[in-house]
């Protein structure tokens, strides 16, 4: 048993301030904070009291565990690097060995499966609103689930994307481009989305949770949710009833769908643009780095045709969209009018009523 030697021992609280302050994303923080917290609850103490039970021998117990074991191979290796860390920033030793169980390697081959264009398509026909514009949104984006869960209304700006750093891993932000395909889509859902935000059955169908009051994500759900949505969505396809989050047992994900945008992406708009907007590193030559953003725009619009997934004969025209957006807009005017008829017969009583008093 190995036992604490640093001088200064932090808590959890203390632990998780100091990540804050070294500008962690909350994602991260809070990934932390649920590793220790169920590391804890598997000790049997508080989590303020966590830093006083820090030994190598209850963290192997805690790896053997039935909890630890039903986790994925990803989840396990998340859960023990940000614990060991914790432990040997507090002054606990680790030999080798002991080392070489808790720094799981991660798997150099996904175990999920790549997209097919037919399984996509058979996704999209079952899909509702949301979920079509979901899908179309990571394929043409190539965003990473969690960030797109956390896109705002105020991101979108036309088929134009902003990736806030706050919310980007390694705070790798940037612009990404949405196809007609997905823009199509998109309009779609945010004719729908204020009715849908508004649904009273919500809190029914999500276990009782409070929707917020002010909700400007764009798809209005959480990753765990949009995650859940899309595997419900495979497994009517596929057939496997794969359970949901493993995706460490060969299932179709969302994270899949950003393999998807830079394997068939790359096929007509090249290799270092592609990898430019994933914002991968290790890519960014000097050629790509002095592209501005109305040549990388340009570009990817001229090879967006690759990333279409919907039949030709069932994606929406542009007259239909423009079509769509004119109601919308005589709709606003139709408002606009009524609310000033309001205000005259306001104005009308209230000279009326001073009239009579006097």
């Amino acid at each position: 048993m190995s036992p604490i030697t640093s001088k200064k021992v932090r808590s959890v609280q203390e632990y998780l301030a100091l990540l804050e302050r070294a500008g962690r994303s909350k994602r991260t923080i809070k990934t932390y904070r649920d590793s220790f917290l169920f590391f804890a609850r598997f000790l049997d103490v508080p989590l303020e009291e966590l830093h006083n039970n820090l030994t190598v021998d209850n963290l192997m117990e805690y790896f053997d565990s039935d909890r630890v074991k039903k986790l994925s191979a990803n989840s396990k290796r998340i859960a023990m690097a940000a614990i060991s860390r914790y432990m040997r920033l507090n002054g606990v030793e680790f030999d080798e060995l002991e080392l070489g169980v808790v720094r799981a390697r991660k798997p150099e081959v996904r175990c999920d499966k790549p997209p097919e264009l037919e399984t996509l398509r058979a996704m999209m026909d079952l899909a509702d609103t949301q979920m079509k514009a979901y899908i179309t949104f990571l394929i043409s984006t190539g965003c990473r689930a969690g960030e797109t869960a956390q896109i705002l209304l105020s991101d979108v700006n036309s088929s134009v994307v902003s990736i806030r750093s706050e919310i980007a891993k390694g705070h790798r932000g940037g612009k990404v481009f949405l196809t007609e395909e997905a823009r199509e889509y998109l309009d779609l859902w945010l004719r729908e989305r204020p009715k849908w935000i508004e649904d009273k059955d919500w809190r029914v169908k999500n276990m009782g949770k409070q929707r917020p009051k002010h909700d400007e994500r764009l798809f209005g759900c959480s990753y765990g949710s949009l995650s859940q949505h899309f595997a419900r969505l495979y497994n009517a396809v596929d057939g496997e009833k794969t359970p949901m989050y493993r995706y460490d047992r060969g299932m179709l994900t969302p994270h899949s769908c950003r393999a998807y945008f830079r394997t068939h992406a790359a096929t007509t708009m090249g290799i270092d643009l592609v990898e430019g907007i994933m914002r991968h590193t290790g890519y960014l030559n000097a050629s790509y780095v002095r592209m501005s953003d109305e040549e990388r725009e340009r570009l990817f619009h001229e090879g967006e045709a690759a990333l279409y997934i919907t039949r030709a004969d069932q994606r929406i025209t542009k007259t239909e969209i423009e079509k769509l957006k004119r109601e919308r807009d005589e709709q606003a005017g139709e408002i606009s009018a009524l609310q000033q008829d309001v205000m005259i017969l306001k104005k009308v009583i209230a000279e009326i009523n001073t009239k009579k008093k006097s």
